[in-house]
């Protein structure tokens, strides 16, 4: 399910935290404060933290709690961080975005024609839906809450 890209977003394979943090996704929507806020977002595979700067993203509790990292090329293959401008963080097999939003490799073909959709509007007209309370930029799901 994608989820919005914000200026910096710390996006988090969920396999990894069910796999390697302690407590595993509960613990893990404990210690961070899921559910969703405005820019912190899960999806059924991903857990995403959105900042408008890099230095506010957190990943050294996520290594202190076996996540992987890569000092010495600067990567994981647990997490990756994604500049909404491009040149930033490490790609990972697992993710895809357009700048916009970014999903999981296994998030359905529905919903990613649903985000293409959302992406190919003009923003007049996505601020017509947001004013009718249908906040369009906003973790995409089978079924919007």
């Amino acid at each position: 399910m994608p989820v919005y890209l914000h200026v910096f977003n710390l996006i988090i394979d969920k396999r990894a935290v069910e796999q390697k943090y302690p407590g595993g996704i509960e613990k893990f929507r404990i210690d961070y404060g899921i559910p969703e806020s405005e820019i912190d977002q899960e999806d059924d595979e991903l857990f995403s933290f959105g900042q408008m700067n890099y230095d506010q993203l957190d990943i050294d509790s996520l290594i202190s709690n076996g996540l992987n990292y890569d000092p010495d090329r600067k990567e994981s293959n647990d997490f990756t961080i994604v500049y909404r401008y491009g040149g930033l963080g490490c790609d990972v097999n697992w993710l895809k975005h357009n700048r916009v939003f970014a999903w999981h490799i296994s998030t359905s073909s529905h919903l990613i024609m649903e985000m293409e959709e959302i992406c190919n509007m003009t923003m007049d007209d996505i601020t017509k839906e947001m004013e009718k309370g249908n906040n369009l930029l906003k973790t995409i799901r089978n079924e919007r809450i």
